[in-house]
């Protein structure tokens, strides 16, 4: 075929746009879409690696702080005069060591010191188990001073140092047998100083013996001599609570005396010195506040 044979016809495109905006719609969709993308990657890219920002491994503390505890306010205000203080019982065992106390006619070995000293710890296991603060004066065969007149200070000095609420000093009583008619004489004594400066309201040095007279007799069963309160009896006098001094039986006695060496009337004796002491906490107005007992004290002022 010679080139001179070619025939030319007008030239026409083989794809031809119909919808030239459909197109450029299209196209600006796909702009706006990479660049969407590409901003996102720069975000994460600035989170991964920023000065300012958190790395990856890094968290923010979102606890809550524990908030500084504030003291519980008493439950209503002190009653101007008055002062309050912790409840707490002071046992006072009499006697130990050397000084025995009275001594058993009938049993070797009975002393007045080991008697009172198990009472005392019965009537303390009594106030523990009802949740009632309570020290003794002296834990075991030990006195806190060995001087007699030493050793009595050294007892209501430390009730006094505590701040104790009530005081009772435990006893065993004696009658010199060389008296005729001595051994008969039994029965329990209760002593108090009623000239002294009140700390509750309406409770008296008096009103306390009367409460542990009627407790304790109710208790064991015990005849009730009589209860003092002129004689100058230290523990009672130099205390600066509610203070009486028991004399729980007579060891010259001998139904007393074996009484005494008795565990039952040992251990009703320590419940009735024990209710009595409830019963007197009920009437000075003893009070729980934040799981503990207190009372009010007058200031004395």
């Amino acid at each position: 075929m010679k080139n001179s044979s070619l025939k030319f016809s007008n030239y026409r495109p083989r794809y031809k746009i119909k919808n030239t905006a459909r197109l450029m719609a299209v196209i600006l969709v796909f702009l706006l879409t990479i660049t969407a993308v590409l901003v996102i990657l720069a975000k994460v890219r600035g989170n991964s690696d920023d000065k300012d920002g958190l790395k990856p491994e890094e968290t923010i503390d979102v606890s809550t702080p524990t908030p500084t505890p504030e003291p519980t306010p008493t439950p209503y205000p002190v009653p101007e005069g008055k002062v309050m203080e912790p409840f707490l019982v002071m046992l006072d065992p009499g006697h130990g060591d050397l000084d025995g106390g009275t001594v058993s006619p009938y049993i070797d070995g009975l002393y007045e010191k080991d008697i009172v000293l198990d009472i005392a710890k019965k009537v303390e296991s009594i106030l523990i188990e009802k949740g009632i603060n309570v020290i003794l004066t002296r834990e075991d065969d030990m006195r806190p001073v060995q001087h007699s007149e030493e050793d009595l200070v050294a007892r209501w000095s430390f009730a006094n140092e505590q701040k104790a609420s009530l005081f009772v000093s435990i006893h065993v009583n004696a009658y010199d047998l060389k008296f005729k008619g001595a051994a008969s004489v039994n029965g329990m004594e209760i002593y108090y100083f009623e000239d002294k400066q009140e700390v509750y309201t309406d409770f008296t040095q008096q009103r306390f013996a009367e409460i542990m007279r009627d407790s304790i007799t109710a208790a064991n069963g015990i005849t009730f001599r009589f209860m003092e309160g002129e004689r100058r009896l230290a523990v009672v006098r130099n205390t600066t609570m509610p203070a009486v001094l028991i004399e729980t039986a007579y060891i010259t006695n001998k139904e007393d005396n074996d009484r005494l060496n008795s565990q039952e009337f040992r251990e009703k004796t320590a419940g009735g010195i024990a209710d009595g002491i409830v019963a007197a906490m009920e009437e000075i107005g003893v009070f729980k506040h934040d799981g503990e007992m207190y009372v009010f004290k007058e200031t004395g002022e």
